[in-house]
């Protein structure tokens, strides 16, 4: 369990408290908690979280001592989609004999720890966990003030299958990530700005709980978040809810921007 404050009288409290009723052991200023490393700068008066030892863990596990790296985990313009999938029974023979179900499994762990520059390519290469194909090749890229801010974006008709788009989010809090996600779309966007806009609406969502969390925690947003956003369409729906030819087929639970 990880206690923290800003006050040392605050942690010796509640310290006590879970003391009195549990059996327990102080095991000191945390610097390891399941395959996160916690580093700490006195000077700066600051803090950071990395996966180095896990990430060299995974490249040793599957053999990727040697593998060149990238500047991005996935190639701008790569599309993976069913017909890339193998299409003889020799070849899914010859991908089942590979742990691609435990690579995906543990990228996905560093995605979600420490890693959201890597969520897109795990999310696409997720999709293929039955039947993946040589395409689905993992590069590794360099595995080895309390305003909150966030990223809206989205991929209109990511998806050659079935061209549902893809919605992405980042919240950070002072200029670190602390919620980060990737998803399908529920429904297909006839247009990029009806895309953009939906994957917005997610993250105004997103943005209103995270406030309410921090204002339990004593750390209240005076301010209205920035969420940053580059298609003109969706702010320009956001700002004008009116009547429009083009979007009044949007779903009234868009609208809750």
């Amino acid at each position: 369990m990880l206690i923290a404050s800003r006050q040392k009288a605050v942690i010796a409290s509640v310290k006590a408290g879970i003391a009195e009723k549990f059996r327990t052991k102080d095991l000191g200023k945390a610097r390891f908690i399941l395959g996160i490393e916690i580093d700490y700068d006195m000077e700066r008066r600051t803090s950071g979280i990395s996966q180095k030892a896990y990430t060299e863990s995974i490249i040793k596990k599957f053999g990727q001592e040697n593998a060149k790296s990238c500047l991005t985990p996935l190639e701008p313009g790569v599309n993976l989609t069913k017909a890339d999938e193998p299409q003889t029974e020799e070849d899914r023979a010859k991908m089942k004999s590979k742990p691609y179900r435990s690579l995906v499994g543990s990228l996905m762990y560093l995605a979600c720890g420490t890693r959201p520059g890597i969520s897109v390519a795990v999310a696409k290469l997720s999709r293929f966990l039955e039947n993946p194909d040589q395409r689905c090749a993992i590069v590794f890229d360099g595995l080895l003030g309390t305003r909150l801010e966030a990223y809206s974006d989205a991929d209109w008709a990511g998806n050659r299958d079935d061209r549902r788009s893809v919605s992405g989010m980042l919240l950070k809090l002072c200029g670190a990530p602390v919620v980060w996600r990737s998803t399908f779309q529920k429904t297909v966007a006839l247009s990029s700005t009806e895309a953009e806009y939906m994957a917005l609406s997610d993250c105004v969502k997103e943005c209103v709980w995270m406030r309410r969390r921090l204002k339990d925690i004593g750390a209240e947003q005076v301010e209205a978040t920035v969420i940053y956003e580059n298609n003109q369409g969706a702010m320009a729906l956001a700002k004008n809810v009116s009547y429009q030819a083009r979007t009044k087929h949007i779903d009234i639970r868009y609208h809750f921007i």
